[in-house]
């Protein structure tokens, strides 16, 4: 998910940037989830860092349903590093969930449901992952992908995507492809290390 920030200073011409830090605080907190709603990057052309994820591969459900994993490589603003694979469901055209599995206890997911926070109130930030390690994170991120992606599909604000049922024998077989990919982004390897 990119900022709301960030996504306003792409449609908006530059002499409106400046503008920004007055304007942001006064729009209703709702339309932010928009920014992280793929349906809308026709008209505002994909993210820069949406176009550069390392090792992204992209795992077909059904029509109009995909998962992606790729790897996150980042520095915050903090100057904190922060490294892992990150996964996410995709139905029709909005980012359902998706999971940040990042090294140091730092791993999160962020979810589009409409309680507490949802489409009325803004999309929740992020939620923290118990777990420790990022194998333990990626654990978790399968299980909560296959078991309670339906949940989080039948709760989203879009009646379309509240609509679809994902094919559970499917849902499982790409969910096991994607933990061993997942598994294998996390291994040092030589060309990573440097």
């Amino acid at each position: 998910m990119m900022l709301p920030i960030f996504h306003l200073r792409r449609v908006l011409p530059e002499s409106w940037r400046s503008r920004l830090r007055f304007i942001v605080p006064l729009l209703p907190k709702h339309w932010f989830y928009l920014t992280n709603d793929r349906r809308f990057w026709w008209f505002t052309g994909e993210a820069e860092e949406m176009q550069n994820r390392a090792y992204l591969v992209r795992y077909d459900l059904q029509e109009g349903c995909f998962m992606e994993t790729y790897l996150n490589d980042q520095i915050g603003a903090d100057g904190a590093r922060y490294f892992g694979p990150a996964a996410c469901l995709v139905v029709h055209g909005s980012e359902i969930i998706r999971f940040d599995c990042l090294e140091n206890a730092f791993g999160h997911y962020h979810v589009a449901t409409p309680y507490p926070y949802g489409i009325r109130k803004g999309l929740v930030g992020e939620i923290k992952l118990p777990e420790k390690t990022v194998e333990e994170q990626i654990e978790r991120a399968i299980f909560e992908l296959q078991g309670n992606s339906g949940y989080y599909v039948q709760t989203h604000p879009r009646r379309k995507v509240r609509n679809t049922r994902l094919d559970e024998q499917r849902l499982a077989a790409v969910c096991a492809e994607m933990k061993s990919k997942m598994l294998e982004d996390v291994k040092p390897s030589p060309s990573r290390s440097g």
